[in-house]
């Protein structure tokens, strides 16, 4: 679809956007933070800086994955290329991880030092441009991730905001030291540890429901606007093993839907169409809806194994034969149903049946001789032609 390409397109566009800038602001507090942090004799505020090169790392991996989501379904990846996106979202969980244990390695090193001295001025100024720039960065990643739907950005949103946390932490901590307690400065800095550690415990947990297929990836008011989509249409008596995936930036919709038994294939078809193209147009996040259709809510009750068609044409033609006022059998409808079969039968007569009574007694004969051989069949219902009828082609 020309629509969803171009979504496809506008959405990177917009994820590239903000990431570049992104990665302008961390460059610059990465290498300040850290130089004021080492000329400021202020552990908490290296950790933030290194905290600050990792965002450099997410922010590549944003870049890569979404790079890579926003392609097409091909030969080896027919259900698309979103999970670049999730694989992103987890290197980020990933990497914060491991800088929180690597800021907590060098906390506690410093926390032996027999002397600590007390961090300069430098340290606590930079540490409040720092919460500012950083502050500001979160919103602006913060509403282009909701816009859009991008896991990948709303993931590297938090980060952002983490680093505000964190130099917050570190903030005090220096402040702390300067007031006379040096020690809180890496105590400061194993704050920081934990505030990244849960946030890249979050991230990881989001990344494993997508790629385990969790509901929990899909947020809940999207799982009940499809469920009411789905339902709101008039031929869908009912809708069962309602299953969206998350596939990075798309979702990806299994559902069963309950028709009557009465309808043919063709309009089976058709209402799994309506259900298809009404959450495509619906749903922004949907790219692909699959549709099963019944006759039963098959979650409660399975339809019994009866006979399939070739077997009731041959039954009911035998009996066709048997009876002579009908000359042939041009047309078998199947309902299947809990209780049986019920059969829809058109008939081709020798002649018109002028006598009503004559008419009654040739068909009630047919539906006898049917209820009594075919004991999977509980209803057969007979219409007669004198000849088949189509209209000409052009």
């Amino acid at each position: 679809m020309a629509i969803a390409a171009d979504y496809k397109e506008e959405r990177f566009a917009a994820a590239h956007r903000v990431t570049v800038i992104g990665v302008g602001v961390d460059v610059l507090l990465a290498v300040g933070k850290i130089l004021a942090g080492v000329f400021g004799r202020s552990a908490a505020l290296v950790a933030d800086g290194v905290h600050s090169i990792s965002d450099l790392v997410t922010d590549a991996a944003v870049l890569v994955g979404m790079h890579y989501a926003k392609q097409d379904a091909d030969e080896f990846h027919p259900y698309g290329h979103g999970r670049y996106e999730t694989l992103a979202s987890q290197f980020i969980a990933v990497t914060l991880l491991l800088v929180a244990a690597g800021i907590v390695w060098d906390a506690v090193s410093r926390l032996g030092s027999p002397s600590l001295a007390p961090p300069a001025p430098v340290a606590l100024v930079a540490a409040l441009l720092s919460i500012i720039a950083k502050e500001a960065l979160f919103h602006y990643t913060l509403y282009i991730g909701k816009k859009y739907d991008a896991r990948a950005i709303i993931a590297n949103a938090l980060h952002h905001r983490s680093d505000v946390v964190s130099t917050i932490a570190a903030l005090a901590g220096i402040g702390g030291a300067m007031l006379g307690y040096p020690i809180l400065d890496p105590v400061a800095a194993v704050v920081v540890a934990v505030i990244l550690t849960k946030a890249g415990w979050d991230l990881l947990k989001e990344a494993l429901h997508e790629l385990t297929d969790s509901t929990h990836a899909i947020d809940a008011q999207i799982q009940q606007q499809i469920s009411a989509l789905v339902e709101s249409i008039p031929e869908v008596h009912s809708a069962h093993f309602l299953s969206p995936r998350r596939m990075g930036p798309d979702i990806r919709v299994d559902v069963h839907v309950v028709v009557s038994p009465f309808l043919s294939v063709s309009e089976g078809h058709q209402v799994s169409e309506k259900v298809r193209l009404r959450l495509l147009e619906s749903v922004a996040a949907v790219t692909e809806v699959l549709v099963h259709v019944d006759t039963v809510d098959d979650q409660i009750e399975t339809l019994p194994a009866l006979s399939d068609r070739l077997q009731l044409t041959r039954d009911v033609e035998r009996e066709v034969s048997a009876v002579a006022s009908f000359t042939r059998l041009v047309h078998l409808t199947p309902h299947y149903t809990m209780a049986g079969i019920i059969l829809d039968l058109v008939l081709e007569t020798a002649n018109v049946m002028n006598d009503p009574a004559a008419a009654r007694s040739a068909g009630g004969e047919l539906c006898a001789r049917l209820l009594a051989k075919l004991p999977a069949v509980i209803e057969v219902r007979i219409s007669t032609t004198l000849a088949s009828q189509k209209r000409p082609s052009s």
